[in-house]
């Protein structure tokens, strides 16, 4: 059983009230402090950035790969952890800023509702829809096995303007989520979603990563491309010191191949200036075909 600072906090009844007067930035930075500490003495730790270092060890030289690996350790720790103190942190507004919503603005405002796309298992992507219903917005938010009803349990009950859709399962579930994509659309609503990437691909459809190359789906731009609704590139980055940013850039083209190759270009951008965000480098050590 894994008991951390954030979890107890959040989770125990009687501490929660007292919980709620600290400060975020506090806690990220008691957080990167214990997994600082960590990475020298505690053999999970070790285990956790053994496929960080095994996919990005020759990308830098020894200090500015500890470096990364902290805040990847410190990544991985928060990444979990901020379900459990999200609905305690509604009082605090300096932790968590939304950059470019004018973009997501002016695409609803051609009513074809909007579809914003991210890396998947990269970030804090998962903070999108819940940050941008307490803006106002209505968000699906669309993933493989994920369940609407653990939405309340997880993010609290005040996050009533978004909702999950599972995009997997059999062709006539698929066809159903299709459906229902279409339907928020039409609703002017905000539509979610995180393409994976692949092992093998069209070299039209590839993202480079330092001396790496991964694939994007070219069926996913197809279907964008088909719904006619505006597609925006968004993702949240954080650090050590307590902020997590949503960045939502501009438009991508209409034409799937180019929507697809300038999401790449951007795709790369980030994963190559913020490695230690990523959850995908252990699948990539591991030779798993998808990510």
């Amino acid at each position: 059983m894994k008991l951390t600072l954030i979890s107890v906090l959040y989770t125990t009844p009687v501490l929660r009230h007292f919980a709620r007067r600290i400060r975020p930035p506090l806690l990220f930075r008691t957080t990167f402090f214990s997994v600082t500490i960590a990475s020298y003495f505690w053999p999970h730790a070790k285990k956790l950035v053994r496929p960080f270092h095994g996919v990005l060890g020759e990308a830098y030289d020894a200090k500015e790969l500890r470096v990364r690996s902290r805040r990847y350790l410190l990544f991985l720790r928060l990444f979990k952890e901020v379900e459990h103190a999200w609905s305690s942190w509604e009082s605090h507004s300096d932790w968590l800023k939304i950059e470019g919503e004018p973009y997501l603005n002016n695409a609803l405002a051609e009513h074809k509702g909007a579809i914003l796309i991210s890396c998947h298992n990269f970030g804090f992507s998962k903070l999108v829809a819940p940050a941008l219903s307490r803006r106002g917005y209505f968000v699906l938010r669309a993933g493989g096995g994920k369940k609407d009803g653990r939405r309340v349990k997880r993010w609290g009950k005040t996050e009533i303007n978004w909702k999950y859709l599972d995009h997997g399962g059999d062709y006539w579930h698929r066809l159903r989520s299709l459906l229902m994509l279409k339907s928020e659309l039409e609703k002017n609503h905000v539509v979610h979603i995180s393409p994976r990437a692949y092992d093998r691909g069209d070299d039209s459809m590839a993202v480079r990563v330092f001396d790496r190359k991964y694939y994007l789906d070219a069926r996913w731009f197809r279907l964008f491309q088909k719904c006619g609704a505006p597609v925006l590139p968004c993702f949240a980055i954080g650090n050590s010191e307590g902020q997590i940013k949503i960045i939502i850039h501009p438009r991508l083209p209409d034409d799937a191949t180019a929507m697809a190759q300038q999401f790449a270009a951007i795709q790369s951008d980030y994963l190559t200036k913020y490695p230690e965000l990523g959850r995908l480098w252990k699948s990539i050590y591991l030779k798993r075909s998808q990510w």
